[in-house]
């Protein structure tokens, strides 16, 4: 029998302002427009090997646009995950029967829209998956990480108190950065179980990620019951009854997660996915460019070395140093045609003030070596040793900027003003204590590094 859906509307609303959430969820556009708009100014060698993430992008983008919200079920073989959904429903959507591993492939149904009425413009897609104990080795793991990390949000399926293998399937699934909540179904076989006790039972990095309000105990196909009938007649006979299931509590948390944070989760997960494509694409740039690279700094560093060995003074040395290490920058940024940025630009900066004074430290003591050396009337050598000697640290010091410069483009690549990094770094800076993704900052802003 279908049950009505709960009161959403005393919910409390979602913390990040609705013009906020308006803002960033642009942004989050703008941000995959970005990187294609990026990707199509480059070689079309390269744009031919970016054509899978091209593909993820726009998917990611068609998600954002209809505001799809996937939520994803986890769970060993007989937990009923399947069993679970359809109590959602209310109607038998996925298959189900006395066989294990009813579920062969991950199945992914739109919820009612009837059942989100009154939430918000999300749609709801709730995503079946076969048992993870029934997919041997690597490609077990490999389908729970794509899901997982493609999910909005994880649900957890258990029957009765976590076993030792789900206690470790779910610190692998915590491993994915998604908010997480603990199904326990079949509760109607364990009277004296609570969430609390479950709580009890988990490992300290899930109790930080997880509160006692994250553990909701169903029962979406309860065993029959034996009862006394009694007839009219005054016999008495014993029959059989299915209770109906209890879903309520899971729905009702559902509802109000969705209504709270519904649309940040969304928002945020998606920024998580493109600055995975963003480092991916990154590191297809530097392998490109990997041989013109080296050739580019390699020439500079020469060049640079041969102007300020040859050069008699000291201070037009230092500005050849400078300006030399600032063209490298500039060809480098055109090579590689990856957006500049702020973020950690002190780095790139240390090391050019590290090869300058490098540099004004040999050019301070080459009037002690010169006047050492002219003791023993050697004509042009002090002049000849100081220029190599300049020359050298020069070179070293090109080289050594020239690298921080690639690392500051590849590894910034996701900080750029539209940069998914960015984004994510906004939304982690208006979390309230009590959303769910507030407890999982510290692992997100770890993801930022």
């Amino acid at each position: 029998m279908a049950q009505s859906p709960p009161d959403v509307h005393s919910a409390p609303r979602e913390n990040i302002s609705a013009s906020e959430s308006v803002t960033v969820y642009q942004r989050a556009h703008l941000s995959i427009q970005t990187v294609i708009k990026q990707v199509e100014t480059f070689p079309v060698l390269l744009q031919t090997e970016l054509h899978n993430q091209l593909g993820i992008l726009s998917s990611l983008s068609l998600k954002l646009n209809q505001g799809i919200f996937q939520i994803a079920t986890f769970g060993f073989v007989s937990r009923g995950k399947s069993a679970v959904l359809n109590a959602l429903f209310a109607e038998p959507i996925f298959p189900v029967g006395p066989l294990n591993g009813e579920t062969q492939w991950p199945r992914s149904v739109r919820w009612s829209p009837e059942i989100a009425k009154g939430l918000s413009d999300l749609q709801i897609e709730l995503i079946d998956t076969p048992g993870l104990d029934e997919i041997e080795g690597q490609g077990r793991a490999q389908m729970a990480q794509e899901i997982a990390q493609a999910a909005d949000l994880i649900l957890f399926i258990i029957a009765g108190p976590p076993t030792a293998l789900e206690l470790e399937a779910l610190q692998a699934l915590r491993q994915s950065g998604r908010p997480l909540l603990i199904v326990v179904n079949k509760a109607d076989l364990y009277p004296d179980l609570d969430a609390a006790r479950v709580y009890e039972r988990l490992a300290v990095p899930l109790q930080q990620v997880l509160t006692p309000q994250d553990i909701l105990l169903t029962s979406a196909a309860p065993a029959p019951v034996e009862i006394r009938v009694e007839w009219p007649d005054g016999r008495t006979t014993n029959d059989w009854e299915t209770p109906p299931a209890n879903i309520e509590p899971l729905r009702s948390a559902l509802l109000q997660l969705i209504q709270r944070e519904g649309r940040t989760l969304l928002v945020l997960n998606t920024l998580l996915q493109i600055q995975s494509v963003e480092r991916d694409i990154a590191e297809h740039v530097q392998t490109y460019e990997a041989q013109s690279g080296k050739a580019c700094i390699g020439q500079y560093a020469r060049l640079k070395a041969a102007l300020i060995a040859v050069c008699p003074l000291s201070f037009l040395d230092v500005t050849i140093g400078l300006l030399a290490d600032l063209l490298l920058i500039g060809t480098l940024v055109k090579l590689y045609r990856l957006p500049t940025h702020r973020h950690q630009v002190n780095k790139l900066w240390g090391q050019i003030l590290l090869s300058l004074a490098s540099l004004v430290v040999v050019e301070m003591s080459t009037p002690t070596l010169s006047n050492w050396v002219s003791h023993v009337s050697l004509g042009f050598l002090p002049w000849v040793g100081t220029g190599l000697l300049q020359a050298g640290v020069s070179l070293y010091g090109a080289q050594r900027v020239g690298k921080q410069t690639q690392a500051y483009l590849v590894n910034g690549y996701t900080w750029s003003p539209l940069g998914a990094s960015t984004l994510i770094q906004d939304i982690l800076k208006q979390l309230q204590p009590q959303m769910v993704l507030y407890r999982l900052r510290q692992e997100l802003s770890a993801q930022l590094e």
